[in-house]
């Protein structure tokens, strides 16, 4: 093979190496991204659950002292 081609495949690994790098790296992200995610929808269901056993206890107080 000639010494050009030698080169341009050389810079074409080079390319594709530094394209996988950032793909790992992207992935990474994505995965903690997740993570969080996860975390907000977690704490969001355990608040929607209190916040909804309150109210329910405080409109059943109310119906008992209205006397419905």
């Amino acid at each position: 093979m000639s010494e050009d081609l030698h080169e341009k495949l050389g810079e074409i690994k080079g390319l594709l190496q530094g394209i996988d790098k950032k793909v790992d790296g992207l992935e990474d992200r994505m995965d903690r991204q997740d993570d969080r995610l996860r975390s907000v929808e977690k704490r969001s269901f355990l608040n929607t659950s209190v916040v909804a056993s309150v109210v329910s206890v405080g409109i059943a107080i109310i119906k008992d002292r209205i006397g419905v």
